[in-house]
C-alpha cells in the first residue's frame, strides 16, 4: 500500500515539524498543500467565503460543500475561517504565517496586495517563510490581472491546438491538466526553497505562472526542430501529432502498443494478419522512412480487431514489446492493479460517510506518509487552532 491510513494518528512522513497556511483555492494550490500534508506537514487551509471546488456541480455531495473534488484534494489539513478582510481576521492569519514555514496560495497579486499580504508587504514581518505564489500569467506580464482556469491555460499554451491537429478537434483534454502540471512544478520548487530555508533559516519568494509551466513542459518534445536558429524543421513532435497516434481496437476492446522500430511495426503487422506487408523487404532497411512507419501503423490499426485484447496481450508479452491495456476510468477502483498496490482504500469519514481515499503513491522506506485527517468541514478547525497558534505543530 502507498500511503498508510491512521485516521487521528500523528504523522509520520518526511516534513514532520514544517508548517503550512494553505491560502489557496479549487485545484492546483490545494493539491499542493495535501501532498505536503501527506508527507507530514501541519498544513492550516484557510477557508475562502467561496472556492469553486466545494460546490458539485453534478450533485454528487451528500453534504452542502463537500463536493468530491474539494475532499480529494483537501485531506490532512486544519480547515480555519478567516475574514481577511477584517482586521482581527488579518491579524490572526498574520500571525499563524509568523508561526508558519510555508505560506502557499494561488491569490492574484492585486488581491493579496489589496489585503495587505503582498510579499512585500511580509517579508520583514516573515523573513524565514518560503512564500509560494502561483496565478495564471506572470506577475511581470502585462496578463497578471486576467482571471485563469485550466481551459484558458490549455488555450494559451497550445495544448489545444495539439488537440487540433492531431484529432480535429478544439476539446479540452479532460482533466485538469495545466492544474495539476502545475502544482507538481510548484511542489518540486517549494521544497528545494524549504532544503535552503533549512540550511540557511532564509524564506524567499516562489512566483510561478500557469502559462509559463505548461508551455515550458508543453515544448519539452514540441519545440522540435525550432530549438535551433535557424530551424531544422517545424514546431511539434511529429509521432504525437500523427493520426496513427492511438491504442489499437481489438475484437473486444482496445490496447495501447508502443512501436517505435521497423522490427515493431513488421511485428505488429504479423499479429494482425498482415502476413504479406510484414514481408516486405523495405522493413529490413535499416534507414527509417517516417512514410512507410506510418504506413505499417495504419495497416496494423486497420486490422487490430483480428485479437481478442487477451489474445494481443499474450503476443506482445512473447515478444517482450511495452504494451498496455485500455482500462475504462470506471473499472479503476476494482482494477487488479490498483487493487494489489493497494491504490485506492475504503475510510469512514466523520461527516460524509464511507468513502474512497486514493492513497498518495510516493513509498518512504524511513518516513512513510499517511493519511491521519480527511478533508474537513468549511472552519471545522477554526477554534483549535486559534487557540494553540503558540503551540508546536500538532500534524
Amino acid at each position: 500500500m502507498s500511503a498508510a491510513i491512521d485516521i487521528g494518528g500523528p504523522a509520520t512522513g518526511p516534513l514532520q515539524g514544517v508548517r503550512v497556511v494553505d491560502l489557496s483555492t479549487v485545484v492546483m494550490g490545494p493539491m499542493v498543500g495535501q501532498i505536503l500534508g501527506d508527507f507530514g506537514a501541519d498544513v492550516i487551509r484557510i477557508e475562502p467565503p467561496f472556492d469553486t471546488a466545494r460546490i458539485s456541480p453534478a450533485n454528487q455531495s451528500r453534504n452542502p460543500g463537500m463536493a468530491p473534488l474539494y475532499m480529494q484534494v483537501n485531506r490532512n489539513k486544519r480547515s480555519v475561517a478567516l475574514n481577511l478582510k477584517d482586521p482581527d481576521g488579518r491579524a490572526a492569519l498574520l500571525d499563524l504565517m509568523g508561526e508558519a514555514d510555508v505560506l502557499l496560495t494561488n491569490m492574484r497579486g492585486d488581491a493579496l496586495e489589496r489585503l495587505g499580504l503582498s510579499y512585500e508587504q511580509i517579508k520583514e514581518r516573515c523573513p524565514h517563510l518560503v512564500y509560494a505564489h502561483a496565478q495564471g500569467f506572470s506577475s511581470e506580464s502585462s496578463q497578471a490581472r486576467r482571471a485563469a482556469y485550466d481551459e484558458v491555460m490549455q488555450a494559451v499554451t497550445g495544448l489545444v491546438d495539439l488537440n487540433d491537429r492531431a484529432a480535429g478537434s478544439v476539446q479540452f483534454f479532460p482533466t485538469f491538466i495545466a492544474d495539476k502540471t502545475t502544482g507538481l512544478y510548484l511542489l518540486g520548487a517549494l521544497l528545494a526553497a524549504l532544503y535552503y530555508q533549512a540550511r540557511t533559516g532564509e524564506g524567499q519568494l516562489i512566483s510561478l505562472a500557469m502559462a509559463d509551466t505548461v508551455i515550458a513542459v508543453n515544448l519539452l518534445e514540441h519545440l522540435a526542430g525550432a530549438m535551433f536558429v535557424p530551424p531544422t524543421g517545424p514546431l511539434g513532435n511529429p509521432l504525437s501529432l500523427s493520426r496513427e497516434h492511438v491504442a489499437l481496437r481489438t475484437a473486444d476492446g482496445a490496447i495501447a502498443v508502443c512501436a517505435y522500430t521497423y522490427d515493431d511495426i513488421r511485428n505488429l503487422l504479423i499479429g494482425a494478419g498482415c502476413l504479406d506487408f510484414a514481408a516486405d523487404p523495405r522493413w529490413d532497411d535499416s534507414t527509417i522512412d517516417r512514410e512507410l512507419f506510418f504506413e505499417g501503423m495504419q495497416a496494423a490499426i486497420a486490422h487490430s480487431t483480428a485479437k481478442t485484447t487477451a489474445e494481443w496481450e499474450s503476443y506482445l508479452a512473447e515478444l517482450d514489446m511495452a504494451f498496455g491495456r485500455v482500462v475504462r476510468i470506471d473499472d479503476l477502483p476494482e482494477d487488479p492493479y490498483v487493487r494489489e498496490v493497494g491504490l485506492i482504500e475504503e475510510v469512514e469519514h466523520p461527516t460524509e460517510g464511507r468513502i474512497r481515499v486514493v492513497a498518495n503513491p510516493a513509498r518512504f522506506s524511513r518516513t512513510p506518509v499517511n493519511i491521519r485527517r480527511l478533508a474537513e468541514q468549511a472552519g471545522a478547525s477554526t477554534d483549535d487552532v486559534l487557540q494553540q497558534r503558540k503551540s508546536a505543530p500538532v500534524g
